[in-house]
């Protein structure tokens, strides 16, 4: 909503303090523009006014969940169910938050209840793969997900959930198929390509292990695992030079990972750079806060390294 509207409302509400109607609108208008606080004030206001009105309750699980006070929205969205029972939005919200605090059961039952209203609702079905998904019942977690598929056969994220199914079930095969249909309708989806690629170094393909932790990369410049894993995997087939130029590219999008500085340490190592290699050892030190490894050898390999100058 415009500033112009939103100041228009507060004035005819200034005319009329006692319009319910006219500060539900304006409590909705703030929350709109995302003046959450001030929105919550006005629908407590509403709330002393119409104690049994769901809508009311709604709004307030809406916004609470916006400020991030999830247990007292989940109250407001129960008391809105208690009084229409049977209303999907709030149904819906009440089931999503569950999720988000890990009470799978309580959300599952709600989508059954969202399903046994609209039995084409494909969020509902996602939804319910996404719980079965995260409680590790993969067979279930498919068939919701295949479910929700055949209603919107456009839903990206169903198709990389259940990417995820069947790889965890041991089917590889449909589990490439579906995350290369995520990459076909995503070419910037990085995690496709870097679960692709996960894939790939279990079966010890490398070359498309490589391939795919490489196009990771280009999609997120700064996804580490995936740069620390191509690395690995370009330095164990003895290419020194390609993991070089990938830190080397690597290093100013995340320039305080100590762990990028001393991985191109190893790399000059193995390239008989010696300078490089005590030079990166020191910049690893630097940023030692972020050092994953083991700092004491860290600071004996610095000794070392100084050596063989």
């Amino acid at each position: 909503m415009e500033e112009q509207e939103l100041e228009n409302l507060k004035a005819k509400l200034d005319e009329n303090p006692n319009d319910y109607s006219l500060l539900e609108s304006y409590a909705i208008a703030l929350s709109d523009k995302g003046e959450n606080e001030e929105a919550l004030k006005n629908f407590l206001k509403l709330k002393d006014v119409y104690p049994e009105k769901a809508e009311i309750y709604y709004n307030i699980g809406i916004i609470l969940e916006k400020l991030k006070y999830f247990d007292k929205a989940v109250k407001a969205y129960e008391k809105a169910l208690s009084i229409t029972e049977n209303d999907t939005d709030i149904l819906f919200n009440l089931a999503v938050l569950y999720i988000k605090l890990n009470r799978y059961n309580e959300a599952e039952n709600l989508f059954f209840k969202v399903i046994e209203q609209d039995d084409k609702d494909e969020n509902a079905y996602f939804h319910l793969g996404e719980i079965y998904t995260r409680k590790k019942d993969y067979k279930k977690s498919i068939d919701f997900l295949e479910k929700a598929l055949t209603i919107d056969n456009n839903d990206l994220i169903a198709k990389f959930y259940l990417a995820y199914a069947y790889k965890a079930i041991g089917n590889i095969e449909n589990a490439k198929k579906m995350y290369e249909e995520v990459i076909k309708q995503n070419p910037d989806y990085s995690w496709a390509y870097y679960n692709l690629a996960s894939i790939y170094i279990e079966e010890k393909d490398d070359n498309k292990a490589i391939i795919f932790l490489e196009r990771t990369i280009q999609t997120n410049p700064s996804d580490k695992k995936a740069i620390k894993f191509l690395v690995k995997m370009l330095c164990k087939n003895k290419k020194y030079i390609a993991a070089e130029k990938v830190l080397k590219q690597s290093i100013p999008n995340l320039p305080n990972d100590a762990d990028l500085y001393y991985l191109l340490a190893m790399v000059y190592k193995e390239l008989k750079s010696k300078l490089n290699y005590n030079k990166c050892l020191k910049l690893t030190w630097q940023k030692k806060d972020t050092f994953s490894g083991d700092i004491n050898k860290l600071k004996e390999e610095i000794k070392l390294s100084e050596k063989l100058k």
